[in-house]
This record gives C-alpha cells, sequence and structure tokens, in this order.
C-alpha cells in the first residue's frame, strides 16, 4: 500500500514539475524563437513583423485606390524611410525617459544605449513626421495620406499588442486573485519578471487584450467609414483614429503597471501623449469639415494594381520592422 502512495506521490510530483516548466516556457507562446551565440530572435519581432505587413496592405491599397501617391518609386521610398524612422524614433524616445538610470549611475552608458526597448508614441510621432515631410516634399495632399495610414495602424496594433502579451511588456497592475480577468507571468525571461520577479504568479490586469480588443473595434470603424461612405470629409479617418486611439490609451493608462512610471500634474507622459492626439484629432476634424473635400468612389482594380506593385517592397520593409523589434543579443532585453 505505502508502495503504491509513493508511486502516486511521484508521478504527482512530476506532473506538476512538467506544468511548472510547461508555464515557464510557455506563458502565452514561446517567447525566443531562436537563441544563438551572440543573438537572440523572440516572438514579439515575428507579431510586429505580421502585424507590419498586414497593416501595410492596407494603407497601400488606400493609397493606390485613390491615387494618392501615383509615383512608383515616391511610394517605395515612404515605405523603406518609415521602416528605418519608426523603430529609431520608438526606441530614442524610451532612451529620453530612462535617462534619469544613466544620471543616476544606475546604469553605465553602454548599459543605458544597450537596452533593447520601444515605445509605441515614439514611433506615432516618428511616422507622424515623416509622413509630413513626405507630403512637403511631393505635393502629397497630408490628410489623404494620414487617412490611408489610419485604416491600417489599428490592425497593426492588433498584432503588436499580442506581442506585449507574449513578451510581458505593457502588463497591468496587480489585481484581485478572484478577479475572473487576472493574467499571470511565470517565464522569467519574460519582461514583466526580469524588471520586478517578484510579480511571478501574480494576477495582472490584462491590459495587453484590452488593447487588442479596442484595435480591433477601431479598426472595425475606421474599415466601415472607408467602404461605406463615399463622400467622406478628406481626413476624416486620421481625425477618427486620432480621437479613438487616443481615448482608448488614457483610460487603459490607469491600469498599466511597468514601471517607471513618469507622472506630470498627476497623468502619465503617456497620457499627456494621449491627450495631444485626441486634441489634434479634433483640429483635423474641425478643419476636413470646413473644407467639404469629399475622397470620392473607391477605385478596387487601381487599389490592387498599387498594392502588387508594392508587395515586394512591403514585405522588405515588414522583415525589417520584424528584426528591428525582435532582436536581442546574447541576453534578453540587451543588445
Amino acid at each position: 500500500m505505502n508502495g503504491h502512495i509513493e508511486v502516486i506521490d511521484q508521478m504527482t510530483d512530476t506532473m506538476v514539475a512538467r506544468e511548472g516548466a510547461r508555464k515557464a516556457a510557455n506563458d502565452f507562446g514561446p517567447l525566443v524563437l531562436f537563441q544563438g551565440q551572440s543573438i537572440t530572435f523572440v516572438s514579439f519581432g515575428l507579431l510586429v513583423g505580421i502585424g507590419a505587413i498586414m497593416g501595410l496592405i492596407h494603407t497601400w491599397f488606400y493609397l493606390g485606390a485613390y491615387q494618392i501617391i501615383a509615383n512608383t518609386q515616391q511610394s517605395n521610398q515612404l515605405a523603406l524611410t518609415l521602416a528605418l524612422g519608426v523603430p529609431v524614433s520608438a526606441y530614442l524616445l524610451t532612451r529620453l525617459l530612462d535617462i534619469g538610470s544613466l544620471l543616476s549611475g544606475e546604469k553605465t552608458f553602454m548599459e543605458f544605449m544597450r537596452t533593447v526597448s520601444f515605445g509605441l508614441w515614439g514611433g506615432l510621432v516618428g511616422g507622424l513626421f515623416i509622413l509630413t515631410i513626405f507630403s512637403f516634399m511631393t505635393a502629397t495632399p497630408l490628410f489623404a495620406l494620414l487617412d490611408a495610414f489610419a485604416v491600417g495602424i489599428p490592425l497593426a496594433q492588433v498584432f503588436g499588442r499580442l506581442g506585449c502579451l507574449n513578451y510581458g511588456c505593457c502588463h497591468g497592475k496587480e489585481c484581485s486573485t478572484n478577479t475572473r480577468f487576472g493574467i499571470q507571468y511565470q517565464n522569467p525571461q519574460s519582461k514583466v519578471l526580469r524588471y520586478d520577479s517578484g510579480l511571478k504568479g501574480k494576477h495582472l490586469y490584462p491590459t495587453q487584450i484590452y488593447s487588442v480588443l479596442a484595435n480591433m473595434l477601431i479598426y472595425s470603424v475606421l474599415l466601415s467609414l472607408a467602404l461605406f461612405w463615399d463622400t467622406r470629409p478628406v481626413g476624416l479617418l486620421a481625425a477618427v483614429y486620432m480621437g479613438l486611439y487616443g481615448l482608448k490609451r488614457f483610460s487603459v493608462e490607469y491600469l498599466r503597471g511597468e514601471f517607471p512610471r513618469v507622472y506630470f500634474w498627476g497623468l502619465t507622459v503617456w497620457q499627456w501623449f494621449s491627450l495631444s492626439f485626441i486634441l489634434q484629432g479634433a483640429v483635423i476634424l474641425g478643419i476636413v469639415l470646413s473644407r467639404g473635400n469629399a475622397m470620392g468612389e473607391l477605385n478596387l482594380a487601381a487599389g490592387m494594381e498599387g498594392l502588387f506593385s508594392a508587395i515586394g517592397v512591403l514585405i522588405f520593409t515588414s522583415n525589417i520592422l520584424g528584426l528591428a523589434y525582435g532582436t536581442h543579443g546574447r541576453k534578453i532585453g540587451s543588445w
């Protein structure tokens, strides 16, 4: 009898160990896709790449359908410039906000610069800057250009936030263990536990999932407007995206729990970014409604032609973005 109990206990211990190992290696899908002597590629990069190609397909179809950029060379240059500029600006913003760790001596200069970290708002601001310069240099209508990207960006962000869920970044605050909505991390390589190991196994608000659902809603609204309102004013989609996304991010920020949190006058820096986005959207909405310039009917054939002529460059662009966001050094979190 005792022998039988011992066998059962051993089986139970083995099952518990296996379950623990499974959780530690696979919280929300495999975190590491490849790890060599000096390079690690994480799933976050793969999901960013998938989101990028999905978003770019929508955008470039829109650009072609309304003949917003007729010059193929200019179109390709824009895609490649965004592929380089967006991750750089996203990285630089996080370095600016983390400057205190360098000034305090917590990190050496090389540790500070080699930190793998990207801020979504940095990418958005950098992208807006690139689009504005491109519009000025090529005489492309800026509001029409922004509309095209407004259709694709929310879908790209859906995959990006799934990447955050997998990677363990942009997580929520600790919540009650009784809530049915909490998520947990066990993998010590996930970002949430690399920054705060005390959160291992704790229930956290699933802010990444909230963002996925909200971005899907924003995408649905914008796609519906694009498909079913031919006489909409030029710039309306951009204004709606800015307003809805700013509102979403401002709200979700109350549940975000990653550190450090940078506050100004009672709001986080990201909430101030959100308010500025909402304000910009309101200004654009006021301008486009007063102008009354309608987009007109979508040309399906022209849209497909524009998309297929650029598909090679778009795939290349998506690969660059995926590699930029997914490549680490031998140690996750550092180059």
